[in-house]
């Protein structure tokens, strides 16, 4: 008798910590879910698997007073309520098949529209680095020359040019009205700068002039002036070239050439053997 009651109790216990194990599966994928599933079909289901997994338990004859004490329990343990199925996936599946429903006589609208053309910027782009390069010349050109127009070795170049007898009969023919200007000395016309309308009026001054290193290289135009009324005014240009350089930084400069050179005739005057000019002041820059 107390073997067959030993016997139940472990087949009890086993029953109670598989429905505990099937207990926590359920929980575990009802919270995955995040589906609420009613008490009852927990409850129903946790007594079913308990019966279910149970094993078949075969109690001892008993006796005729016991007989009806043993019916009673063993009907009490075999009574369960009505299984129902878990409902928790069986709603997730009818939830998934009402939205495809939902989807099934919804029409989509494809527009097809060409997109629209990017402009070309190339040619703006090599326009604005074309004026840009442009004007940065421009700008060299313009302070360089005004630079070189200031020195004082030029203003003297320029001054020996316009007091040279030699460079004013060059240029000039006897005029008329050489009285009433005061450009004239003594029926000769003294000489002036060519200026350019592309530099505002300026002279175009060619060459460099670099005091530092010791060379002077210089090159521009002279003309007479238009107020004399000499037609020919524009014909009568020349070119001044004067270059000199010294050796080192200690020793004098040395001047190479000094030209006036008549651009229609291609007479040439050389004012470095007619003047008696050998050199520059360092200090001042004037040709002595």
């Amino acid at each position: 008798m107390l073997g067959g009651w030993s016997t139940k109790v472990g087949a009890v216990r086993a029953a109670t910590r598989s429905s505990y194990l099937v207990v926590a599966r359920q929980k575990a994928f009802v919270t995955s879910s995040r589906t609420v599933v009613p008490l009852w079909n927990v409850c129903s289901t946790f007594v079913t698997t308990s019966s279910s997994r149970a094993p078949a338990f075969t109690p001892p004859t008993p006796s005729a007073s016991s007989s009806s004490s043993s019916t009673v329990q063993s009907s009490t343990t075999t009574s369960t309520p009505p299984s129902t199925s878990f409902s928790g996936s069986s709603s997730i599946a009818n939830n998934s098949n009402n939205k495809n429903n939902h989807n099934v006589g919804r029409t989509t609208n494809v527009r097809n529209k060409q997109l629209p053309k990017v402009p070309n910027t190339l040619p703006y782009l090599a326009a604005f680095v074309a004026a840009a390069i442009a004007s940065w010349g421009g700008f060299t050109i313009y302070a360089t020359n005004k630079e070189k127009l200031s020195s004082s070795i030029f203003k003297s170049v320029v001054g020996q040019v316009k007091n040279s007898i030699e460079v004013q009969q060059l240029l000039s023919r006897p005029s008329s009205s050489s009285s009433s200007s005061s450009n004239a000395i003594g029926g000769v016309v003294v000489p002036i700068l060519k200026r350019e309308t592309w530099l505002g009026g300026m002279c175009r001054v060619k060459g460099s002039v670099n005091m530092m290193q010791g060379r002077v290289d210089l090159c521009f135009k002279i003309t007479l002036p238009d107020q004399l009324g000499n037609k020919n005014s524009k014909q009568n240009v020349a070119t001044v070239y004067f270059t000199s350089i010294r050796a080192h930084k200690h020793s004098p400069f040395e001047i190479l050439r000094f030209v006036v050179v008549h651009d229609s005739t291609g007479e040439s005057i050389s004012l470095l053997e007619k003047g008696g000019l050998s050199t520059i002041d360092v200090d001042s820059g004037d040709i002595v």
